[in-house]
């Protein structure tokens, strides 16, 4: 009878040094990290794309308003108020 349960203690022994080489191998390996990895990545796909639309239109709007106010019409509306404040004889034109 004590033999029995000595044998079944080590049997349980040997499998739970099984399994905690088996767990350990894995969480070197990096296998979990990559799929952690992965995960996030789908997870933060739509919010990283949404970021991304916001800079393009930010980036779109600058690019208007460097467009505007390189314009010959801003250029002479600005033209006008520095004529205006301090006289034609400092006039760039």
């Amino acid at each position: 009878m004590r033999e029995k349960q000595y044998l079944r203690f080590l049997k349980f022994i040997a499998f739970a040094g099984i399994m905690t080489a088996a767990v350990i191998s894995v969480l070197k390996s990096g296998i979990i990290q990559r799929k952690i990895n992965e995960f996030k990545k789908k997870f933060n796909y739509k919010k990283n794309r949404d970021s991304m639309i916001l800079i393009a239109k930010n980036i779109n709007h600058d690019i208007k308003n460097i467009e505007r106010r390189t314009s010959p019409l801003y250029h002479e509306k600005n033209q006008e108020k520095y004529d205006k404040l301090w006289g034609d004889d400092y006039s760039c034109n």
